[in-house]
């Protein structure tokens, strides 16, 4: 039953990444994510649902298009692969549980808010929105539960949101320009509601190190240059989502080395 699940789990993260791939490409361009039926962006003929299946369409059709043999490109491939990686190791966390549930469709939202600020640099209200009453669902429903008031979660929320104002203020003084997104603080806040600000620090300073990695890896192979805006809320959604499910393992484990 375990490995039922756990597969279960895999395919239904590729699947609901695949139609977050849909949002994420038909938000922006202002085209509804219920009609048309999924097309290509190039020749925009409809897309067959055994050319639509996630991951195993890509690899049989190599990263074309059936019709005009146009490169699909490697993301919805990859998002795929995340949404289903990440579905599964929540589900091996935590089993069959409202943890599950609830990180199932925060994993979900996270791709659509990544994905949409990685090609157009901002983060939808909407989102936003849903991510703040999934996450006070989320506390309010385990501070019940624990018969404990979220002291820890509120002040995650204060801190992640004034911290973040702060580089804001600081870095627009400084530099002359906008070097944190409104966006990117307003999701910090959330995030720290969602995490409490112990898991907080750690999700900032995984987010921070994954983000100037893969920036100077960018860089390095001259897929971005020094001048170009790089997204950083993708980055800081990895360090939230790894705080998320592992966490406590974490900083239980950085404690156990130094105490």
């Amino acid at each position: 039953m375990d490995v039922i699940l756990g597969i279960f789990s895999f395919l239904l993260g590729t699947i609901l990444a695949s139609f977050s791939g849909v949002v994420i490409y038909r938000v922006p361009k202002h085209i509804s994510i219920v009609k048309p039926n999924s097309f290509c962006g190039n020749c925009n003929k409809p897309i067959k649902w055994y050319d639509n299946i996630p991951i195993i369409s890509f690899l049989i059709l190599k990263g074309k298009c059936r019709y005009c043999h146009e490169k699909i490109g490697w993301f919805s491939f990859i998002l795929e692969l995340l949404g289903g990686i990440s579905f599964l190791l929540i589900y091996l966390k935590f089993k069959i549980s409202i943890d599950t549930l609830f990180l199932f469709l925060i994993t979900w939202l996270f791709l659509i808010i990544a994905g949409i600020d990685y090609y157009n640099h901002f983060i939808y209200d909407t989102t936003q929105i849903i991510f703040l009453i999934l996450s006070l669902g989320y506390v309010v429903y385990f501070s019940i539960i624990a018969n404990k008031f979220p002291t820890e979660y509120l002040i995650g929320a204060a801190v992640g949101f004034s911290f973040f104002f702060l580089i804001r203020v600081i870095g627009a003084f400084f530099l002359k320009r906008e070097c944190l997104g409104m966006g990117d603080v307003i999701l910090m806040g959330t995030a720290g509601l969602l995490l409490g600000y112990k898991a907080l620090l750690l999700a900032v300073l995984l987010g921070s190190l994954i983000g100037s990695i893969i920036s100077l890896l960018l860089i390095g192979l001259k897929i971005k240059n020094k001048e170009e805006e790089i997204a950083f809320g993708p980055y800081l959604i990895i360090g939230i989502y790894i705080a998320m499910v592992y966490g406590k393992d974490i900083i239980n484990w950085y404690l156990g080395l130094v105490i």
